[in-house]
């Protein structure tokens, strides 16, 4: 058996073979090759790997290879980064709601006098352990507070996935509203990143008071061709039938809507955010956060972003 080579040829052979496809002389190199080679044989060689490159570009589709997909879409956490017990002088209950077979874990912050109910959908990594500064801010306006996490976060079991993330918002929802009987003019939908795509959906299928998302996309086919050039090759009918197309949900009736986006997001673009805005019907809100990130603007930018955000719900509440 050959020996492997040492660490810098290995590095060296590396970097030559990532870089052959930037180089200008490896490219006139290929051309004047390829313009010796007898066109109908070049042709029907290429027409052999038709098939081949036709069952790869299905293999690939986002309708098809969604456990893959899934991979990059979600990022749970199995360990809470905190042990909470109460936060702001309200204490916490840890529940478990049903939600498709499976059983989600959340925390009910049940607030005396509370002027309505906020159901806090997260982004997609972590768990609610790590949505403390979100939950106590609501506390703090005198909000009750229900934070859930979806299938295969925290302590909720099963796996994530589309479908399955927008039946637990649901689940999540009825809980308040069938077994603590919270009527719909008490609760406001929150939404983060990913969990805007939820509250969207919630929005979609529930009545509620208002809702406020905060760094979310305006679909999953629209943000990922922003971020995959391998997804611009895929039309609309090539994702999952369940786009978590926000943009679509708002252009209809629905409460006061409060959006919120940094504009130096570097994860979700603010124009995700803009386009929400621009097909969504009234009463609608936009809060563009100067150079606010993607998970900074209840840390960083906490002045500006609590400012507005107590405004809207001053407003309706």
């Amino acid at each position: 058996m050959k020996a492997a080579p040492p660490m810098q040829e290995f590095a060296a052979m590396f970097w030559n073979d990532l870089t052959c496809a930037f180089s200008l002389n490896q490219w006139r190199n290929c051309l004047q090759k390829l313009s010796k080679v007898n066109r109908r044989v070049l042709f029907s060689n290429l027409v052999a790997i038709i098939p081949q490159i036709a069952v790869f570009y299905a293999l690939l589709s986002p309708a098809v290879a969604s456990p893959l997909y899934n991979k990059i879409l979600f990022y749970p956490s199995k360990e809470h980064a905190f042990a909470v017990e109460s936060l702001a002088g309200t204490a916490k209950e840890n529940i478990f709601i049903a939600s498709g077979g499976e059983k989600l874990n959340a925390w009910l912050f049940d607030k005396t006098g509370a002027k309505g109910t906020v159901l806090i959908s997260h982004g997609n990594a972590g768990n609610i352990s790590h949505r403390i500064p979100i939950i106590e801010y609501f506390l703090s306006q005198n909000f009750s507070v229900l934070a859930y996490d979806y299938q295969g976060y925290g302590l909720s079991t099963g796996e994530p996935g589309i479908d399955k993330i927008c039946q637990d918002g649901l689940a999540a929802y009825d809980y308040l509203s069938k077994e603590r009987k919270i009527p719909p003019e008490k609760i406001v939908l929150f939404g983060e990143s990913l969990g805007g795509g939820v509250s969207a959906h919630i929005a979609g299928n529930r009545e509620a008071a208002a809702i406020v998302l905060q760094s979310t996309f305006s679909s999953l086919p629209h943000v990922a061709r922003s971020k995959m050039l391998l997804m611009r090759a895929y039309p609309n009918f090539l994702f999952p039938k369940n786009k978590m197309d926000s943009a679509k949900i708002l252009a209809g009736a629905h409460p006061p809507l409060l959006i919120i986006h940094g504009t130096g997001d570097g994860i979700i673009p603010c124009k995700e955010s803009k386009l929400i805005y621009e097909k969504a019907a009234e009463p609608k809100k936009l809060l563009l956060i100067e150079g606010g990130g993607h998970n900074d603007l209840f840390y960083e930018y906490k002045d500006e972003t609590l400012k507005g955000l107590s405004e809207f719900l001053k407003n309706g509440f």
